[in-house]
């Protein structure tokens, strides 16, 4: 006998844990959400110079950082006991070196996500997660021929 406290059941439905459709599509937005947060953090240190004040902010920033700072940091450092003149022209040496390779690096990177974008640079596509089914069809297709 029921027991009248509890609601009528009905039949038993049965709904699937993991749906593959809606696994996809949230793959597919958490794709899209770490694309867009790496594109902001690449935003903010300057390699998106998708526009003149953006490009001239950049470098700014650049010079200001990379370039006056290690050379005023260098020049106020105090070294007792030491050939001063010696140790400042090659920590100066060290600093341009390493200054020359971060432009580089800076010209190379912000050129790139400018032509073809973060998803396109990284590699990133559509089909992302999907390639076993993609393997699948290609399989298929190559057998029928």
């Amino acid at each position: 006998m029921a027991d009248p406290n509890l609601p009528p059941q009905g039949p038993a439905v049965q709904v699937p844990l993991l749906n593959s459709n809606n696994y996809r599509e949230n793959q597919g937005t958490d794709l899209d959400r770490v694309l867009d947060r790496l594109e902001k953090f690449l935003t903010f240190l300057g390699f998106k110079q998708s526009s003149t004040l953006r490009f001239l902010l950049s470098w700014a920033g650049f010079v200001v950082v990379g370039v006056l700072l290690s050379v005023l940091m260098l020049e106020f450092s105090q070294c007792s006991g030491c050939e001063k003149d010696q140790i400042t022209n090659f920590e100066l040496d060290i600093v341009t070196s390493q200054t020359c390779l971060a432009a580089i690096s800076l010209l190379c990177l912000s050129h790139n996500l400018r032509k073809y974008g973060i998803r396109k640079f990284l590699f990133v596509d559509r089909s992302c997660g999907h390639v076993a089914s993609l393997n699948d069809l290609y399989i298929k297709q190559i057998k029928f021929h």
